[in-house]
């Protein structure tokens, strides 16, 4: 199984958003045009799920990544969103109840397949507060290696020279693992910091998904985000929007109603038995 995560992206109609600007045929396909109505068909289910967790208040990075990864409501169990990176209460949640600890723990190969800057691993080191995010922390809590960039076994989160190439090699490394695992948190970084270049990282990641369907392999991709914030590039802010669920391949035919973060870590245990 290959879960791609992305960062910060929502569903919305509005004809300013990038979802309905922006030539997508890949993404747009497998969403039925970016719906927000589930459906399902051979090989492919496509879920709709409320990034809020019943807390007022935007989503935030920290709270949404630990729903997805544990199936616990994180921001209620706090009381409110945090974010970008995990504080002590979500550690302990990702160290006891994560996706990736959880398989590790029954003998499952796991692979966090994100390549970071040597400098920046150097400061995670260091520093006395946590710099990873929650996908990552819980990748290293599992016992998973943080790869440098240049590991052949190591892949960018985005900004890929030529991204069809790019999914098709996270396809090949996802066939050497019960679960491989990469993180994009550039389209949520780029909606931040250089919104007049989100249009590109929409495109890439289009473009790396296409590559990844087009390997050959029997894959199942898991794809879905924490929160919305790079479809309404217009402001600054995170929204309330719901965020998609995309589930292509072979064990898409394997899922129920699905409508909130905390649904998908229950369906992936289950699925990797």
């Amino acid at each position: 199984m290959a879960f791609l995560f992305v960062d910060g992206w929502g569903l919305s109609d509005d004809p300013r958003s990038p979802l309905q600007r922006l030539d997508l045929p890949t993404l747009r396909g497998l969403s039925g045009g970016f719906s927000h109505q589930p459906f399902s068909q051979p090989h492919l289910a496509y879920r709709v799920l409320d990034a809020r967790q019943g807390v007022e208040g935007l989503p935030q990075s920290g709270t949404g990544q630990t729903a997805l990864l544990t199936g616990v409501k994180a921001a209620r169990m706090l009381g409110h969103h945090q974010g970008p990176h995990p504080l002590r209460r979500l550690q302990t949640l990702l160290e006891e109840h994560s996706i990736q600890v959880w398989a590790a723990r029954r003998g499952l190969r796991v692979w966090h397949a994100n390549g970071y800057r040597g400098e920046y691993l150097e400061r995670v080191t260091q520093s006395r507060r946590n710099l990873l995010s929650s996908f990552a922390y819980a990748a290293r809590v599992a016992g998973l290696e943080l790869l440098q960039m240049n590991h052949p076994k190591a892949l960018l989160p985005a900004f890929w020279p030529e991204p069809e190439a790019a999914g098709q090699r996270f396809a090949e490394l996802a066939q050497a693992h019960h679960l491989t695992i990469l993180e994009n948190w550039a389209l949520d970084y780029t909606a931040h910091r250089q919104p007049e270049k989100l249009d590109e990282r929409f495109v890439e990641l289009d473009r790396f998904v296409y590559g990844f369907l087009n390997a050959g392999s029997e894959l199942t991709l898991v794809l879905t985000a924490d929160h919305g914030n790079a479809e309404e590039p217009w402001h600054p802010l995170h929204t309330l929007n719901p965020v998609p669920l995309i589930l292509h391949g072979p064990l898409a035919s394997h899922v129920p109603e699905m409508n909130s973060l905390t649904d998908l870590a229950p369906w992936l245990q289950k699925q990797l038995g």
